[in-house]
């Protein structure tokens, strides 16, 4: 697996979220079971929380 910070940087140069991605980060912060059940409109809130946690920036 790679390191969090690998996955922030190709998440910060993407044109748009992607979302195989945004899993990788959730599950390196150990957030899968949040990400799988993230919607339309929570996924982003897990995605910044799991970056937290990682203490990456992904924005």
């Amino acid at each position: 697996m790679r390191n969090a910070s690998e996955i922030a940087a190709d998440i910060r140069t993407a044109e748009t979220w992607d979302l195989d991605l945004c899993r990788e980060l959730c599950e390196a912060a150990d957030m899968l079971d949040q990400w799988d059940t993230a919607d339309d409109e929570t996924f982003e809130s897990v995605l910044i929380a799991a970056a937290e946690k990682l203490g990456v920036e992904i924005q």
